[in-house]
């Protein structure tokens, strides 16, 4: 009988070990909600939680000791073939402007947690419309690959990561982790992958919001994966596109992956949301952002002439006039392998010049660093092509100076450093 026992409390302590481990929290990411008071915080855990919880203060703290906050979330269940594991996410509400927060994530029953953590949140008690100079990376088309390969995302995580204190936002626009490119899983996503890709920018995404739109290698079976992963500010759980304020710019992001087409839901939206901006702000600055480009010109597919693609020429037509009838300043995009961005245009003929513009300047910067590797070989320049073009990886500074001029800087992986930049004037479009 003494043995039974004994067996059997050896069993209980190890199955209980397996659960506890099960629910340590992974993938930690940050993201805007849609209120500004508020910061929105997901996380992986292999089992179901009892209690997901947040806890976070102004100071640094010890859990459920001394923690001044606390959020209970709630639990997100994957629906598609071969993806398990738990979404946990919670909200830290009624936050203070331009204050530091400590915080951590895990299960409040079994006091399990995270380690610490900080993020820093804007001055959202400013007027609206007014400027406030900050910093926000732009990058496309990253995935986890396995080592240290100048194709491997390590190189644009780490030296993110070295400007961590320069950066507010980070946007990734597009094309996430490549989990669809590893046989045999590529319909439904290899969620091996995907996780790996979550836990290497994990360092960035725990410290800094991290915003996305869906690429078209996020779609698996459906975009569900991408939508129930991503938390983003959206409208509706379904949806992929959502806007928000921060320190006077209005920022959109949308899915070239879903129905744009006018009288689409996505397309309604995007115009509704253009259209109430500039009734409240006529001069405020707007940066959109999306998975694919409008204008590209290495030699591939979906950057060649519009009258060969007719999906390019679909997508030019639904979207181009509500970029150029809102005076949309910028429009940053992935999709191509490589980085290039233009002078301001409109229906292919250009409108001024970046002192002067009148109509929208396009970036494309899909460089993170990923499987299928750089698109090296270029189209003749276009007259709209302006600045360096190449295929090296590396990822977009936008710096916001005030309400007349943005700062964008490219960099390159390649010892850290900036190679191509310009400053952009606020422009007024002529309708």
């Amino acid at each position: 009988m003494d043995k039974f026992i004994i067996l059997f409390l050896f069993l209980f302590l190890n199955i209980s070990n397996v659960f506890t481990e099960n629910v340590i929290p992974e993938s930690i990411k940050l993201a805007f909600t849609k209120s500004k008071d508020q910061m929105r915080v997901t996380w992986y855990t292999i089992n179901e939680t009892k209690a997901p919880t947040v806890l976070f203060s102004t100071e640094m703290f010890e859990p459920i000791q001394d923690s001044s906050f606390t959020s209970i979330g709630e639990i997100i269940s994957y629906d598609t073939i071969g993806f398990d594991g738990k979404i946990n996410t919670a909200v830290m509400s009624s936050l203070s402007p331009s204050t530091m927060y400590f915080y951590c994530v895990g299960d409040k029953s079994l006091n399990i947690w995270s380690s610490i953590f900080n993020f820093t949140t804007n001055q959202f008690d400013a007027p609206f419309g007014k400027v406030i100079p900050f910093t926000t990376s732009f990058f496309g088309d990253m995935g986890w690959i396995e080592g240290d390969s100048l194709n491997s995302d390590v190189y644009t995580v780490d030296n993110l990561i070295s400007r961590i204190n320069e950066i507010q936002i980070l946007h990734h626009v597009g094309d996430i982790a490549y989990a669809d490119k590893q046989k045999p899983y590529n319909l439904p996503g290899n969620q091996t992958i995907w996780n790996k890709f979550q836990n290497s920018i994990s360092p960035l995404s725990s410290h800094l919001p991290y915003l996305t739109c869906p690429g078209n290698h996020d779609r698996f079976i459906d975009l569900s994966v991408y939508t129930k992963t991503w938390q983003m500010p959206v409208d509706f759980e379904s949806d992929s596109w959502y806007s928000y304020d921060y320190n006077g710019i209005h920022f959109v992001g949308f899915s070239s992956e879903h129905d744009y087409f006018p009288l689409s839901s996505q397309h309604t939206w995007i115009e509704n949301d253009l259209k109430q901006y500039r009734k409240s702000n006529p001069n405020g600055w707007i940066v959109m952002y999306s998975h694919r480009p409008f204008y590209c010109s290495v030699v591939w597919d979906w950057c060649s002439n519009i009258d060969v693609v007719e999906s390019k020429k679909i997508y030019l037509w639904s979207l181009e006039d509500l970029l150029y009838k809102y005076n949309v300043d910028l429009f940053i995009s992935g999709h191509a392998h490589s980085y290039e961005r233009t002078l301001p245009v409109f229906k292919n003929k250009i409108m001024g010049d970046v002192e002067s513009p009148k109509a929208t300047v396009h970036i494309v910067v899909g460089t993170g660093g990923d499987v299928e590797g750089e698109d090296m070989i270029w189209q003749p320049s276009q007259q709209w092509t302006t600045g360096l073009r190449t295929s090296i990886n590396g990822f977009g500074l936008l710096n916001v100076i005030n309400s007349t001029t943005l700062n964008w800087q490219f960099v390159a992986n390649i010892n850290n450093t900036i190679i191509d930049e310009f400053n952009l004037t606020k422009g007024q479009f002529d309708f």
